[in-house]
């Protein structure tokens, strides 16, 4: 006889309750934290929600506009390689995911968590980006939607990336606004062509929080401590890692002197907020010339555990290939990666990026300034976004008409 598969369990109720209750008290009156949801029957039986990640929060941030349900949420599998967080993880029922790459076990935990009733959560982006705007969704995400076959709902947390910057150690106090509606039903999802699924897809998990979030005030000792994680260039001098940022101002040695207001609006500079400076970045990056830089790796031992700096070589990044050669724990270690098998590369602002090689993870830090990790971010995101256009022309020039 085969054996019983054991049951997906969800977050305790003893755990999760408690802490929902505190969390949802703390963050109304510290942070403006308001609920909204456009359906009145709640959340019934199997069900998948889909959400932007805006902050590191956001799993709290949906526990509670979902209450009472305990969703298993689909997690990057380096959260379970921390000591600190590893524990709570397991105990709450959350289903691992390689970021980036087919991961049969995390389809077959999704399917198993909804046949027993519960809810799960994704985040199709797949990584939580540097600058509260949406980058494009992971590969698939509406075909295994339309695969699942439930009802499907989405939340945001608008406000919350600026409440929470991910380039920042401390937060800030304004207002988050989350919204829950419900974008399929079990029923219609059949009905839809693949297009179709994802174009609604895309529409609705769509984010921006300097748009969404203009004119609130969000209030902090300072505002700039941090950014330049994430601002790499200077727009004056042109050069890169000379941006110095604290005291509410991001300065160069060639004199530029920029202000960040408590409205996310920055002055003495020619960009009007912190996502078009990064942008600009990105588009002034000339992807013709690889990316080189000696790292510093860290990676799982075997319990699993993530053990920095006990490896170092040369990492590269051109236009279709990712490569690295060097040694870890004292074992030579070589291999290459076409970009199109890397969907992004997550980042631990200042510190990392992330690469997986044959669903291993691997925390490689640029040296010897590892805020240039997030010009490697932006690289790879402008090669996606240049092939993408090439597609698009192509497909547009044999169809004889223009791209959209």
């Amino acid at each position: 006889m085969k054996k019983k598969r054991k049951k997906v369990g969800r977050p305790p109720a003893w755990l999760w309750y408690p802490i929902l209750f505190f969390l949802r008290v703390y963050y109304r009156l510290r942070y403006g934290v308001r609920f909204f949801r456009d359906f009145s029957d709640g959340i019934h039986g199997p069900a998948l929600i889909v959400a932007p990640h805006t902050a590191i929060q956001d799993p709290f941030f949906i526990g509670m506009a979902v209450f009472p349900r305990r969703p298993n949420y689909v997690v990057s599998a380096h959260l379970l390689a921390r000591r600190k967080t590893r524990g709570v993880l397991r105990l709450c029922h959350v289903i691992p995911k390689t970021m980036f790459s087919a991961d049969p076990r995390t389809v077959l935990g999704i399917r198993r968590a909804l046949s027993a009733g519960n809810t799960v959560v994704l985040f199709p982006e797949g990584r939580l980006p540097c600058f509260g705007r949406s980058v494009p969704l992971a590969a698939g995400t509406a075909e295994l939607i339309r695969r699942m076959g439930v009802d499907v709902y989405t939340v945001t947390n608008n406000g919350a990336h600026l409440t929470f910057p991910k380039w920042a150690k401390k937060a800030r106090r304004g207002r988050i606004d989350v919204r829950t509606s419900r974008l399929f039903r079990a029923e219609e999802l059949s009905a839809l062509s693949p297009r179709e699924t994802e174009r609604r897809l895309n529409a609705a998990l769509f984010h921006d929080d300097e748009a969404a979030m203009q004119g609130v005030v969000y209030k902090c000792r300072d505002m700039t401590a941090g950014v330049d994680g994430i601002l790499y260039r200077c727009p004056g001098c042109l050069r890169e890692l000379t941006l110095s940022a604290r005291g509410g101002h991001i300065r160069c040695d060639c004199g530029l002197d920029a202000t960040l207001s408590n409205e996310y609006r920055l002055h003495g500079v020619r960009f009007p907020t912190l996502g078009a400076w990064y942008r600009w970045q990105e588009e002034v990056l000339d992807t013709s010339i690889p990316l080189t830089s000696r790292v510093l790796v860290g990676t799982p031992d075997d319990r699993g555990i993530m053990r920095e700096g006990i490896g170092e070589g040369v990492a590269t990044l051109d236009s279709s290939l990712f490569s690295f050669e060097g040694t870890v724990n004292g074992e030579p270690l070589a291999f290459c990666l076409p970009v199109e098998k890397i969907g992004g590369l997550p980042i631990t602002v200042s510190r990392f990026f992330d690469i997986y090689y044959r669903n291993r993870l691997y925390y490689l830090s640029p040296l010897p300034d590892p805020r240039i990790a997030v010009k490697w971010v932006s690289f790879l995101d402008k090669v996606h976004a240049e092939a993408n256009r090439s597609a698009l022309l192509s497909a547009a020039d044999a169809a004889g008409t223009a791209p959209l």
